[in-house]
């Protein structure tokens, strides 16, 4: 006789409790009405419609864990050339996350693989000011891969709420020209995500640029489909100036993430790193376009300096001349023909347009110039050094 017979057969309950027996049968129904488990079963049992209060409730959680910049429960990418200032960065909007209550420290976990001995020990100084930890893999004695299993299981532990994941650089942790190495590592990651952790990435860019002038991401598209929002960072002053600017540009986004963020730290020998992590301020939105606007006549005032001077020396003398009387003054300068020619001339007049002058057709569509502003001395003073 089997368990359900012996439950609901009359003999072989004819001496028990009236109510045991009643409670028993009731389960009895109940377990028969228990469908079986079938792998259509288990599939539809994975459905996130099924969760969906449960991912209501993590969406109003999101936080920016980089201020306007990164959310929580994404993959960030930030990518620029070498030196551009990732690491300073990353620690600041750290640190302000930290300050402001958005992030437990302790759940932040700053994986630095691409570091000098000595660079690691400053960083993780400043970690332990700050209560996040700072992890070197190489110091630590294990390889990345180990780091990425340790990640994995965070998440089949069910341990990644609110957990943090700093990976700097991307090429530690995979092959940025293998499509299958790419994609084992994003599929650790988004494990992790999908357990409520962050991961935030720091990236490099190609050595040259495109056609459009735009950084070009160091690797294969896959990275790019993978994550959920990725940076370019810009430097917009020169390597060797005191005052570094660098604007982030947004290439993809998913959430409400900033289009562009313009930011300016100090850089000088001697001074300690985390003052120039201090020193980080952000620009608003006219003095960014100002600065960088700025940054990019630089180039040409340098390129064309000769040029420039001349033609302001003339356009003050004269207020307005149109394009043939500055050529003509330029052939009847001997002197100052053998340093400007009259190509190098029409080039500097055309890609100096709107920076040092301004051009407007005219009678017999005879184009006129006539200065912006004081851009510089005569080109005779500054040509003697005086």
């Amino acid at each position: 006789m089997t368990v359900i017979e012996e439950v609901t057969h009359p003999a072989a309950r004819k001496d028990e409790d009236p109510n045991d027996l009643k409670a028993d049968r009731n389960f009895i129904r109940d377990l028969q009405k228990v469908k079986p488990v079938t792998a259509l079963s288990k599939l539809t049992g994975l459905s996130s419609t099924n969760r969906l209060v449960e991912m209501e409730a993590n969406l109003k959680n999101d936080v920016f864990i980089f201020e306007d910049l990164a959310l929580s429960g994404q993959i960030t990418l930030f990518y620029a050339w070498p030196n551009t200032g990732k690491t300073i960065f990353f620690i600041r909007f750290l640190t302000d996350a930290i300050q402001d209550g958005r992030i437990q420290a302790e759940k932040i976990f700053y994986v630095n693989a691409d570091d000098s001995y000595k660079g690691l020990f400053t960083k993780a100084k400043v970690a332990k000011e700050f209560g996040f930890n700072m992890i070197s893999p190489a110091e630590a004695g294990i390889s990345p891969q180990n780091v990425l299993n340790l990640l994995e299981e965070i998440a089949q532990e069910n341990q990644a709420d609110g957990v943090v994941i700093i990976l700097d650089t991307l090429k530690k942790f995979a092959d940025m020209m293998s499509k299958r190495s790419q994609a084992e590592l994003y599929l650790v990651l988004r494990k992790l995500i999908a357990k409520g952790g962050t991961v935030i990435i720091a990236g490099h860019a190609n050595k040259h640029k495109d056609m459009e002038g735009k950084l070009i991401y160091e690797g294969t598209s896959d990275t790019m489909n993978d994550i959920d929002c990725a940076y370019s960072m810009y430097r917009m002053s020169s390597p060797e100036d005191e005052i570094q600017t660098i604007e982030f540009r947004r290439e993809k986004d998913r959430g409400d993430v900033v289009p562009k963020a313009t930011f300016q730290f100090r850089k000088s020998q001697g001074l300690h790193y985390l003052e120039m992590v201090k020193s980080i301020t952000r620009l608003d939105e006219s003095e960014a376009e100002d600065l960088i606007r700025d940054s990019r006549q630089q180039p040409l005032k340098k390129k064309f300096e000769a040029e420039m001077l001349f033609v302001t020396d003339l356009l003050r003398q004269k207020n307005k001349m149109n394009q043939t009387a500055i050529l003509e003054a330029l052939r009847g300068d001997k002197e100052l023909s053998d340093k400007i020619t009259v190509r190098g001339l029409r080039e500097a007049l055309k890609a100096l347009e709107g920076i040092s002058w301004i051009s407007k057709r005219e009678a017999k569509n005879a184009k006129t110039f006539k200065l912006i502003g004081v851009d510089s001395d005569q080109y005779s003073k500054c040509s003697q050094g005086e």
